[in-house]
């Protein structure tokens, strides 16, 4: 029998050759073959380990055990050395003796960088998959032979079609088939650069940026596609140049809308109050200065915005000082300003008063009355000079300013009893305007309970509207809180009652509940259905400007509205 000894072995030459390591020990433990591939794994010299003991050779061998057992061991990952194998050991036999062991393994070491590589390329694949999908631009991509490869969800979404139609496909066979007009990607394979084309797929105007990607080579390997839809952008670019026209037509108009606004909000079919307007809108084309009277909440400030927005300083600003409502110990740095260190607190800065501001426009004082004494002396020199000086500040600065003034106390009263100083009493009252209390318009609440009723429909959402009864105590309230009361009780009235028809039921819980409607009209349903159709035959016709389209609204005939907006006095000029 046959010896496995080395001297024995016919087989050397076949184990050198093997890309694999290979160790063979005998019996005696001895290492009887350990090939040029094994030495090169475990750097271990064949001269050193042949002959020697195994476990002189490899400390933590497992080669024994299989000798002994008898056991085969497949695919055992181990580390000798740092370096990472894989082996399979089995023992050998003579029939059924064994008589040595052979294991066969090889560095991984390799394999598992690249299988680490292959993991990272696959996570970064994914995520650049998953930016494709985000975009909002469709992404088509093609190789070098116009293959389609891939597209992503937006492109199917903006032409329509799945990507099963037409990845795999040869672009020009997408062509002939109808799927699209134009192929960007030859023209990119073409051109070797950049193509931006138009085109219209799905009743969309489509922008298609196609880039190419070359190789290492310098030849392209895919050519990448992006497409955009730009058909809201189209449609906004029309709207703006269109919106540009009506600007450039409309410009002087405006112009002459901003002077005035004010005056449009002033409702009023007074006689008294119109020539209250005529005299305001008159004196704005002058600088005098002017004296609003009247009790709160008749509308001075309106009188005062009228007069700024119709005069020359109409783009320049309009300062409004509530003299009232400022802390007396801060109305003098509010009104000039002050320089800076002027006082502890004081910006280190500065800053301009509310004088400065209105440079060059309209400062409003309202409540005049409540200026201090002290105050009105310096009031009294800023109009007089026509500058003033910061608190802490030694330049004088010029002003440039219409003065309007406003109060509704009686100021020739306080004169008299030396609360405000005459100089500057007619100072301000170069021109004076008396505004009249509600109480004394009375025709002016109709038209102003439409007014605000239909502000707060507006606003609110609601169809709200007045039963007669509620008219009547409107008309017989004195409105101590004037127009303002009028106003707010209106938005009460809108806001908190739950039906469509504020009644009389509605007042109970406002300044009104002791006044009760007149008796005289025992019709107050007929009343109440008359005073609806009004209201909708002059919204109709307010909101068309046409009696055939409010007719047409209304579903009644041409004739039919005519003869109502005469029945109720309706006159188209009035909407004008």
């Amino acid at each position: 029998m046959m010896n496995l000894e080395t001297k024995d072995w016919h087989w050397q030459e076949f184990f050198e050759s093997v890309h694999n390591g290979v160790i063979v020990i005998n019996r005696n433990k001895e290492v009887i073959v350990f090939n040029k591939a094994a030495s090169i794994v475990l750097n271990i010299p064949q001269t050193q380990a042949i002959g020697a003991q195994i476990e002189q050779v490899i400390s933590n061998t497992k080669l024994l055990q299989v000798m002994e057992n008898g056991t085969e061991e497949h695919n055992q990952r181990m580390k000798i050395n740092g370096i990472s194998i894989i082996t399979n050991r089995s023992p050998i036999r003579r029939g059924k003796e064994i008589i040595g062991a052979v294991a066969i393994f090889q560095n991984i070491s390799e394999f598992e960088v690249l299988s680490h590589q292959l993991d990272t390329f696959k996570k970064i694949n994914k995520s650049l998959d998953a930016v494709i999908e985000s975009l909002d631009d469709g992404i088509v991509v093609a190789d070098a032979q116009c293959i389609i490869v891939r597209a992503n969800d937006a492109y199917q979404h903006m032409t329509g079609i799945i990507a099963k139609e037409f990845v795999g496909k040869h672009v020009r066979d997408l062509l002939k088939q109808g799927y699209m007009n134009k192929s960007v990607t030859e023209m990119v394979l073409e051109r070797r650069s950049k193509v931006n084309v138009m085109d219209i797929r799905n009743g969309k105007d489509l922008l298609m940026s196609a880039s190419p990607v070359f190789d290492e080579s310098g030849n392209i390997s895919y050519v990448v596609t992006a497409v955009r839809d730009v058909s809201q952008l189209n449609e906004l670019k029309g709207k703006l140049a269109e919106s540009e026209q009506i600007r450039d037509k409309y410009f002087h108009e405006l112009e002459h809308l901003r002077s005035q606004q004010s005056f449009q909000k002033i409702i009023t079919k007074d006689p008294e109050m119109q020539k209250k307007l005529e005299m305001s809108y008159h004196v704005a084309n002058v600088d005098s200065n002017v004296l609003i009277l009247g009790e709160t909440g008749v509308g001075k400030e309106l009188i005062a915005q009228l007069i700024h927005r119709a005069s020359k300083r109409a783009k320049q600003p309009f300062i409004k000082i509530n003299c009232g409502a400022i802390p007396p110990n801060l109305l003098e740095s509010e009104f000039f300003g002050y320089e800076s260190g002027a006082f502890t607190g004081a910006l280190k800065e500065g800053k301009p008063g509310l004088f400065e501001l209105a440079q060059g426009g309209t400062i409003f004082l309202d409540e005049v009355g409540e200026l201090s004494l002290d105050l009105q002396v310096k009031v009294l020199r800023a109009i007089q000079d026509k500058e003033i000086t910061r608190i802490g500040g030694k330049k004088p600065i010029l002003l440039d300013i219409r003065i309007v003034a406003a109060t509704n106390r009686d100021l020739e009263v306080m004169v008299q009893e030396k609360e405000f100083r005459e100089d500057l009493y007619y100072r301000l009252s170069v021109v004076p305007i008396l505004i009249p209390p509600l109480r004394d318009r009375k025709e002016d609440i109709l038209a102003l309970v439409a007014e605000f009723l239909g502000k707060f429909n507006r606003k609110y959402g609601y169809q709200k509207w007045m039963h007669p009864d509620v008219m009547d105590v409107f008309l017989e309230h004195n409105w101590p809180g004037n127009i303002r009361e009028l106003e707010n009780t209106i938005e009460r009235l809108v806001v908190t009652h739950r039906e469509d028809c504020i009644g009389i039921n509605a007042l109970a819980e406002t300044s009104l509940r002791s006044l009760k409607p007149s008796t005289g009209d025992i019709t107050s349903l007929e009343a109440c259905l008359e005073s609806e159709e009004r209201r909708l035959i002059a919204e109709a016709y307010r909101t068309t400007g046409s009696t055939r389209k409010a007719a047409k609204i209304l579903k009644i005939s041409q004739s039919s509205m005519v003869n109502k907006m005469k029945k109720y006095k309706i006159e188209a000029k009035s909407f004008k």
